[in-house]
């Protein structure tokens, strides 16, 4: 009986292992982010409002392929420049992003932006040329 306990043990825990590469697998293959594509990103805001979500333009940036960026959001575009981490995320310095961050999501070219000169919010920006 003991035997068969052991044999049904080691069963499982071969399976549970076997699961977990799966799973470890699925994970790394959705946390491939490929090559940063460069371009002009347009960026709104979402807010709740009288039972509705209202999306706000906020204007679009330009990344550049030598590691710059421009944000368009204002009459005198302001630039800086930015840095892409192991998972596709964006670091901005300098400029009016000066210390955010564009965090990769799900979706192909589509970031979630924060920064400090707007704390309180979160930008959605996606790629649009």
């Amino acid at each position: 009986m003991k035997t068969k306990n052991a044999f049904g043990r080691s069963a499982c825990y071969f399976l549970f292992a076997l699961l977990l590469s799966f799973v470890s697998k699925a994970q790394q293959g959705k946390s491939d982010t490929g090559k940063l594509a460069h371009g002009k990103y347009g960026c709104t805001a979402s807010s709740w409002h009288n039972g509705n979500v209202e999306y706000t333009p906020k204007g679009s940036f330009v990344i550049n392929p030598n590691g710059k960026y421009t944000y368009l959001g204002f009459e005198k575009p302001s630039t800086g420049t930015f840095t892409v981490d192991k998972a596709g995320n964006l670091w901005f310095s300098g400029g009016y992003f000066n210390g955010g961050k564009a965090e990769k999501i799900d979706r192909p070219n589509k970031f979630f932006l924060t920064f400090p000169a707007n704390p309180d919010n979160r930008w959605t920006c996606s790629l649009v040329k």
